[in-house]
């Protein structure tokens, strides 16, 4: 390598001494044209010349000096070479270097020139394409400085050119590779999406069903099998959701919706759901929330359960006896902001060590034996780390073999003004029946899709209407009024998009708006914003869940402005009012769907009013010393225990009772513990009488 270096060194010594006597007859001849000028000027030029050679030096640069006076320009041999010419096969006028410029860069180029010669621009430094002898088209950039006299006009400027058409060829070749990517991005968002809408349009067929099924009369084989299907249907959904959130992730497109929630609705929910699993397989559950925890935070409550469940589920998946416990404290706070410490502990397998790092990168499982006992996708960790880092957190795992693991996660939330006593409006409560029979046209392409949600809505009480496409949905919204449209986005001919705006265009003249629920099975980033932005007023899923489903078509039964034309008559008649059902204490569809198990139900079912008692006995205690923290226990803990019946009027009773306990209105608390303990009476009344025996 050395004998390069120094073969290079010394082919490089006549060049750099042609280099130095042609500016040294530059420096003459300037000298020849300016006989008169002032001493120090030439001490100057003399020194920028030196410092040009030395900046030349050993570069493969074309120096070129041009009188600007004269017109004649001074080319270096290098200069020439560099696009193929012999030193005197061009001849050193200024044309020479204007011929040479490609016709698409001719005019940029001069008119660069030109400003800097007239000192609109501080410099001169500007890249095009120059002719090479053999036709191709060289990428250039030239550098210059100019000399200018007392008056400021510029009558001489030396500069370089130096070949970058590799480099240009390199950022060519980056560009092309982003245009590549970034198609390549495209096309998979675009595969994601339609693998959502293909693979969800058939699963809404078969969990929708396996809703319906399990709301009938079916024998104690049938109910096992059928659980067994819409299991294995919930596990093809999980993944699904876990691909496409993982995908969101890569591409950065996952983003947290921000908002007030309660933390302890939110714990005690999950809790709830999880607690059933734990209970089916002898597992002690627990979970506490420290008092100094503030109830209410702003942050996206939807993430924060996806990453509880993901591991809760995992804790109760690689747990065999023992119990999992859920703690939350406090890690730090500001005036603003609080940063919260989440602990799933478990008593399960454990973590070897080698593997508590990539447990949580992508396609990653700590159970790797050919038997594959536990199952699963491998991206769940990897989203909850992902997640977990957007709530500017980070999350890590402590671990023994055999012993069971810890799993910790730190996250940021904001602070809310204060915690407020006033009683919050309840959830619409998922019972059997609605409390008010609502008309529903479902706009729907897919008989199974159509069946499913005309099904569900119908044995909730609401009367529906069908239109198999977006055309015969605008003639039904022209003939009669609905409550609601689910309106499916993609059919053929008027898809949903298009129907929405024309029923929207005809409401501008009767002044009506019909509330639209978009029904996809588009689940991608920008699919319920394009469905707003559209006109719709919300959106819904595929497949359809029942809770879900009457969660969005019933949140708009007292909304639909659907003026009536007036009559003729003078007095009109008023509307006949809309029945109201008073709701059962529990919902029996929905326990049954929770729980999955008869034998499970009718368990519970035998040791509520004992464990009702038990907490409500406590609580009455607690009240009765005036000690609002143990009041706040057990009114969590009946709380917890209500929510696994699906009793949603007691459990929004034991929530408002925590809240009172929590701000310390003992007051406001023994009005609710009252109502609390009639409607647990009720409560066990109406489970009994559903499932006696035979029944």
């Amino acid at each position: 390598m050395s004998d390069i270096h120094e073969h290079a060194a010394g082919d490089s010594v006549p060049e750099l001494k042609q280099r130095i006597r042609e500016l040294a007859g530059m420096l003459h001849a300037c000298r020849l044209r300016l006989p008169n000028a002032p001493a120090e000027a030439m001490r100057e030029l003399a020194e920028s010349e030196e410092r040009f050679a030395l900046a030349v030096r050993g570069t493969n640069d074309g120096i070129w000096d041009w009188d600007i006076r004269t017109g004649k320009v001074f080319f270096s041999p290098p200069w020439k070479s560099m696009i193929g010419y012999e030193d005197d096969e061009l001849e050193n006028v200024f044309s020479t270097f204007e011929t040479q410029l490609h016709p698409e860069d001719h005019d940029r180029v001069m008119a660069t020139l030109n400003d800097y010669l007239a000192g609109r621009i501080p410099r001169y430094s500007v890249e095009f394409r120059f002719r090479h002898k053999d036709g191709s088209w060289r990428w250039i950039l030239a550098r210059g400085r100019a000399l200018r006299d007392e008056h400021g006009t510029p009558y001489r400027m030396a500069g370089s050119h130096t070949d970058v058409t590799e480099r240009k060829h390199d950022e060519e070749e980056l560009r092309k590779a982003r245009r590549d990517a970034e198609s390549a991005n495209s096309a998979k968002s675009a595969f994601l999406a339609n693998m959502s809408h293909e693979i969800r349009t058939p699963m809404n067929g078969v969990i929708g069903m396996s809703e319906l099924l399990l709301g009938t009369d079916l024998n104690e084989t049938q109910r096992e099998y059928l659980e067994m299907l819409k299991l294995s249907a919930d596990s093809l959904l999980e993944l699904l959701n876990d691909i496409l959130d993982f995908s969101k992730i890569e591409a950065g497109r996952m983003e947290l919706d921000a908002h007030e929630f309660d933390l302890n609705e939110v714990v005690t929910e999950i809790a709830q759901a999880m607690g059933i699993r734990a209970f089916q397989k002898r597992l002690v559950f627990l979970h506490h929330i420290s008092p100094e925890v503030p109830l209410r935070l702003i942050g996206d409550d939807g993430r924060l359960r996806q990453i509880l469940v993901n591991l809760i589920g995992n804790a109760i998946k690689f747990t065999h006896k023992g119990g999992v416990t859920i703690e939350v404290t406090l890690e730090s706070s500001t005036a603003d902001m609080v940063t919260l410490h989440f602990k799933i502990n478990d008593t399960g397998i454990g973590i070897a060590a080698d593997m508590r790092e990539s447990i949580f990168e992508a396609f990653t499982q700590a159970e790797t034996s050919t038997s594959r006992r536990y199952g699963g996708t491998g991206l769940g960790l990897a989203i909850c780390h992902d997640l977990v880092a957007l709530m500017q957190g980070r999350i890590w795992v402590e671990s023994q073999p055999g012993t069971g693991s810890t799993f910790h996660f730190t996250a940021a939330f904001g602070r809310t003004s204060g915690i407020s006593i006033k009683p919050r409006p309840p959830r619409i409560n998922q019972v059997a029946t609605a409390q008010a029979s609502m008309k529903v046209l479902i706009v729907e392409d897919g008989h199974v899709s159509q069946l499913v949600g005309a099904r569900m809505l119908e044995k909730r009480g609401h009367v529906v209407t069908l239109a198999a496409n977006g055309r015969e949905a605008i003639e039904r919204c022209d003939k009669e009024t609905f409550d609601a449209i689910l309106m499916d986005v993609h059919m053929p001919g008027i898809n949903g998009y298009e129907a929405t705006a024309r029923i929207r265009k005809t409401e501008q003249a009767t002044g009506r708006h019909v509330p639209i629920i978009a029904m996809t099975a588009n689940a991608m980033k920008g699919d319920r914003e394009r469905c707003l932005a559209a006109g719709m007023d919300d959106y819904i899923a595929k497949p359809l869940r029942s809770a879900e489903l009457f969660q969005v078509v019933e949140q708009f039964a007292h909304r639909s402005a659907v003026p009536e034309p007036a009559h003729e008559s003078p007095v009109p008649s008023p509307p006949s009012p809309r029945p109201q059902i008073e709701p059962p204490p529990f919902d029996l569809a929905e326990f049954r769907e929770s729980t999955g198990d008869e034998k499970l139900m009718r368990k519970l079912v035998a040791i509520f009013s004992e464990d009702a008692q038990k907490y409500l006995r406590k609580a009455e205690k607690a009240l009765t010393a005036g000690k609002a923290r143990p009041l706040y226990e057990a009114a969590h803990s009946l709380k917890g225990m209500l929510g696994v019946y699906a009793a949603k009027k007691a459990l929004t009773l034991s929530s408002e009772l925590c809240e009172y306990a929590h701000a310390g209105d003992l007051k406001g608390a023994q009005l609710m513990l009252e109502q609390l303990k009639k409607e647990c009476a009720l409560l066990g009344d109406a489970l009994l009488g559903a499932f006696e025996p035979g029944i």
